[in-house]
């Protein structure tokens, strides 16, 4: 079936339309200008930070300032340009496209840290927003990441 709409349609870039060869691809242009975290990282919050990963906790000034309710994080993306187009598109631009390939790229920057008895769960939509945006974005997104690392999926949390 997709391939017969791909012929019809073809295959573009989720961000700017462009063609692509794959499906849930981005062009050179767009892979370029999304700035993916890679390297040295927080491991708090996941921000990135400089220099070499030396395989030993590091941590940003906030996180050794601020108590954070949680051990480890992880981000797969710095929210700014083509990456905050596809953040607020997905949450208001009713594209469920963009989630497929959002939550591939949480679940690798995830999978280093996952652990035995982990659970996914998305960031609760107050009832209002669930009534403009249709459908609760994170909960597809954390669906799919809790798939991906083989872990118990709570939407409801």
């Amino acid at each position: 079936m997709q391939s017969a709409l791909d012929l019809i349609y073809g295959r573009y870039c989720l961000t700017c339309d462009a063609p692509v060869t794959s499906l849930e691809a981005l062009c050179p242009d767009c892979w370029r200008d999304t700035p993916f975290i890679h390297g040295l990282v927080c491991d708090k919050c996941g921000v990135p930070l400089p220099g070499e990963d030396a395989g030993t906790p590091e941590y940003c000034d906030d996180c050794l300032t601020l108590a954070r309710p949680w051990d480890r994080g992880r981000a797969a993306l710095v929210y700014r340009d083509n990456a905050r187009r596809i953040v607020l598109t997905l949450k208001h631009g009713d594209r469920p496209d963009l989630a497929r390939p959002t939550a591939d790229w949480m679940a690798r920057v995830a999978r280093p840290i996952r652990q035995e008895g982990m659970i996914v769960a998305p960031v609760p939509l107050h009832r209002m927003r669930l009534l403009f945006r249709l459908y609760n974005q994170s909960a597809v997104l954390s669906a799919r990441v809790a798939r991906l690392l083989d872990l118990s999926h709570c939407p409801d949390l």
